[in-house]
């Protein structure tokens, strides 16, 4: 990341902050899908659930629920990078 682009993160406020984190579990999630549709993996495999972070109604959240929150995005994504490497290494 540059320093533009940390400068720019920095000046946000902190449900911004938690919304700009959000879109980036959710593009990571979007780019799996993609890697599993070139890879021509079974639909029925495809299973990233990763929650969007509103701005109205999840800014209340404390930091304890926001770290629970972006938790379950993170262990979607392992979970989804764990089972595409399954199903790579057991193709036929």
């Amino acid at each position: 990341m540059n320093e533009k682009f940390k400068l720019a993160y920095d000046k946000l406020d902190l449900n911004n902050k938690r919304n700009e984190f959000s879109n980036e579990l959710l593009a990571i999630g979007e780019l799996l899908k993609s890697i599993e549709v070139i890879l021509g993996l079974n639909s029925e495999d495809i299973d990233v659930d990763i929650k969007n972070y509103d701005l109205k109604k999840d800014k209340k959240l404390n930091e304890n629920e926001i770290l629970s929150f972006f938790y379950e995005d993170i262990y979607a994504i392992r979970k989804e990078v764990t089972t595409i490497l399954y199903l790579i290494s057991n193709r036929k």
